[in-house]
């Protein structure tokens, strides 16, 4: 049984989830670099998904990599917090407090979408 996050989902499920929509297969193990059967043989696994996976996929998909790593129970929220700590008193707080908050801003849906008012007509 792999990984879930903390309400039962696994990655997929998740990301289906945060991404507001059917995130397809294909694009996960794309994200991931494997192939097909790689990725149907993976899932299966209880240490999927590791950490590097959540990297991948955060990358990919413009997700918060720290908050990946939460959800799945690869670091506390204490551990980012003490993360972050130590690098404020190396005076690298600001970006790091930038990169482990950062959030996926969501692409307007098509009804949303308005013309713009200083475009040529087509």
């Amino acid at each position: 049984m792999p990984r879930t996050d903390e309400n039962g989902r696994q990655l997929k499920a998740l990301l289906d989830y945060l991404l507001d929509g059917d995130v397809e297969a294909k694009d996960i193990y794309d994200a991931l670099g494997t192939s097909s059967s790689t990725y149907y043989r993976r899932i299966k696994e209880i240490d999927y998904p590791d950490a590097e996976e959540l990297r991948r996929v955060a990358d990919r998909f413009g997700l918060s990599y720290p908050d990946l790593q939460i959800r799945f129970g690869l670091m506390t929220r204490q551990e980012v917090l003490n993360y972050v700590d130590a690098l404020e008193s190396v005076g690298g707080a600001q970006t790091a407090l930038r990169d482990a908050t950062r959030t996926r801003t969501r692409a307007p849906k098509l009804s949303e979408l308005r013309p713009r008012s200083d475009a040529p007509p087509l």
